[in-house]
């Protein structure tokens, strides 16, 4: 026992320096690849909502959430495929927004339960292998739209989605090489804990262990039972721990145990370690160019409901002052709505008369530009790439925005559409309220990585003044 006893806090004392180096390098890794994956992820459903082959669900904002869950998986009929794949990629949005929004990305909350839902959660669809004879009912069938849209002949689409399920191959692989560096530390942590607290409950004579394992097993889980200790009982782990400790080839074991938990692994990591500035700044276009579909379904809703609004008042002299304003303002493109905006900081509340067809024009084009950012192998992506982290940053800022600027006059219109619709027309009107929030939140994230910028930039600068290298 003594023998195990300073194993053990041989093993901790390693295990405390992985976890440090997981806490600092390996899990804000982990939640940048969550983050890519979620974006990537979105980028397929914006191309498959606009090309109709799933739709918005209804139910999205009523989900509950208090833990990371896997939305259904099983088989379904053939007529029900775009609503249970509507569904299930809507739930599963609403898991990753919940992870990356409200998990603590740190080794001790990351436990072996918390790290099982997680592959569940990212082998819910197999991007490693995304083919549309996958044996999982998901993946067959999200392949299947994917590849329906590709053959369809539009390459703005078909490069949005080339390039969202590349990143979703790449995510997902350094997730699982992440979980699985990070299960190791668990499993040996939990054994460690283990041997603390169940001392001589886990001596066994060699023989006999390596003849009747199960019931040593067994005898260790009663024996613990009887003393009172609260710990998870985990078979296969208690198993390794009577064999390291007691078991014939118990030194070769423990050698091996501590090989895979070397002390000079953190000093590799901190040698090699590079952080880039810039990536952050790339990270919050990455995902403001998530909503470039959501933002174009958002004005083609606009559109449909300036038209309902419209055909109200079709008469005689509705088309006379058209005609009119066609002869003496060629410049004007057609109707204009005095709205009422409303500053999101002071609330204050102010008029604007909006050239609806300028804002369709204007946001039909953001989103085919924000939908360029997402290629990752197009010119904008390359040229920003390229640039200095001060353009980039620029680019950023004004790029949000835009995107604020045109939301506030989304809801505005929408507002304005629904107070001056006949009542028998109002239903028909669409809400753009599911586009809204996710406008939102990308803005809000993005915002998130803008200061997050900020401030790494004003550190290094504040080591420069004090004379302190960065590297």
């Amino acid at each position: 026992m003594d023998d195990s006893q300073a194993f053990a806090s041989k093993l901790e004392e390693r295990l405390d320096a992985r976890r440090g180096r997981l806490d600092r390098a390996e899990l804000p890794r982990l939640k940048n690849a969550f983050k890519l994956f979620q974006t990537a992820l979105q980028g397929i459903t914006g191309v498959l909502l606009k090309k109709g082959l799933i739709h918005e669900d209804p139910y999205k904002y009523e989900l509950k959430i208090s833990e990371v869950q896997t939305p259904p998986e099983g088989p379904f009929a053939e007529a029900e495929k775009s609503d249970q794949i509507s569904m299930r990629l809507s739930q599963f949005d609403s898991y990753m927004d919940f992870l990356n929004n409200y998990y603590q990305f740190e080794a001790d909350f990351l436990t072996l339960g918390r790290i099982k839902r997680l592959l569940s959660l990212v082998k819910y669809f197999n991007f490693t292998q995304f083919t549309e004879t996958s044996t999982n009912v998901n993946t067959k069938v999200l392949a299947e739209m994917v590849a329906s849209v590709k053959k369809g002949g539009d390459p703005l689409s078909s490069g949005i989605l080339g390039e969202a399920t590349s990143q979703l191959d790449k995510a997902t692989r350094e997730i699982l090489s992440i979980l699985k560096e990070l299960m190791a530390y668990h499993r040996e942590r939990y054994k460690v804990e283990f041997r603390h607290l169940a001392g001589s409950a886990i001596c066994f004579d060699t023989e006999a262990l390596a003849t009747h394992k199960d019931d040593a097993v067994r005898q260790v889980k009663r024996r613990l039972a009887e003393t009172g200790v609260s710990l998870p009982f985990y078979p296969e782990l208690v198993e390794e721990v009577l064999f390291e400790d007691c078991g014939a080839d118990a030194e070769s074991l423990r050698e091996g145990v501590l090989a895979r938990f070397p002390l000079e692994a953190e000093k590799k990591v901190e040698a090699t370690k590079e952080r880039s500035y810039k990536g952050v700044i790339l990270e919050g276009l990455r995902v403001l160019a998530g909503v470039n579909i959501t933002l174009e379904t958002a004005v083609q809703k606009l559109g449909e409901a300036s038209m309902i609004v419209e055909s109200r008042n079709q008469g005689f002299l509705a088309k006379l002052k058209a005609a009119v304003r066609k002869v003496f303002s060629p410049e004007d493109r057609g109707q204009s709505y005095e709205i009422e905006l409303i500053d999101p900081v002071t609330g204050a509340r102010s008029t604007e008369t909006v050239d609806f067809g300028a804002f369709v024009e204007e946001g039909s084009r953001k989103a085919r530009n924000l939908g360029g950012l997402m290629q990752k192998n197009g010119p904008t992506w390359r040229r920003l790439e390229a640039a200095k982290d001060e353009q980039v940053f620029k680019f950023l800022e004004k790029t949000m925005e835009e995107l604020q600027a045109l939301l506030r006059r989304m809801n505005a219109l929408e507002e304005y559409f629904r107070s001056e619709a006949a009542p028998e027309d109002k239903g028909r009107l669409r809400s753009i309220k599911v586009e809204v929030t996710t406008i939102k939140g990308a803005l809000i994230k993005a915002n998130q990585k803008k200061h997050e910028y900020v401030a790494q930039k004003e550190e290094i600068e504040q080591m420069k003044r004090l004379g302190i290298s960065s590297d």
